[in-house]
């Protein structure tokens, strides 16, 4: 079998982190960096221009789902259901455009950092570059992570992501992240 040559269609410079208030945006935004990668939090929720979060280029978009009575809790707001539907309603181009949908009700901050890092690694092909490298160093998969977010090094891989994963990460990560809420 013919070997083929893929890289990354990056420099992503980071991706853009959207979702309801109290959805965790800010806090996986500080987790991601010891990872090594970037990640912008997004206040779509608040905005009248629905494509706010697509303003700062083509990033690979993430977002960040919590029931309202998970925000309700977390925050101690004082809203109502009314307001809740309101930031949906501002997130919905969003949600259309998102690579990657994590329910964090759930779910911890660090396991919901991983499951992004982990959707990031397969989705640029770094975890088929890390398994023919034979490279299970947390520091150099980071620093690896990290250079390819600001495109400082693109890997030349011998195999090829799966295709459908790059047509369709967004329905192959909603089933991902399903596993991974059973799991938790």
């Amino acid at each position: 079998m013919p070997y083929a040559h893929y890289q990354p269609v990056f420099p992503t410079n980071g991706i853009i982190l959207v979702g309801v208030c109290a959805a965790g945006k800010s806090t996986i935004s500080r987790l991601l960096t010891s990872y090594g990668m970037v990640a912008r939090s997004i206040a779509q929720e608040h905005s009248q221009v629905p494509t706010l979060f697509s303003r700062q280029g083509d990033h690979p978009v993430v977002l960040l789902s919590a029931s309202f009575s998970s925000v309700r809790q977390r925050r101690r707001l004082a809203w109502t259901f009314h307001h809740y539907e309101e930031q949906w309603k501002r997130l919905q181009l969003a949600r259309q455009k998102a690579n990657l949908i994590i329910r964090t009700d759930a779910l911890d901050p660090q396991s919901v950092a991983h499951a992004i890092v982990e959707w990031f690694d397969q989705w640029t092909g770094l975890s088929s570059f890390f398994k023919q490298r034979h490279i299970s160093d947390a520091a150099q998969q980071t620093m690896m992570r990290y250079q390819v977010t600001w495109g400082i090094a693109l890997p030349n891989l011998m195999i090829s992501p799966a295709p459908e994963l790059r047509r369709h990460s967004h329905v192959l990560s909603r089933h991902r992240l399903m596993i991974q809420q059973r799991t938790s």
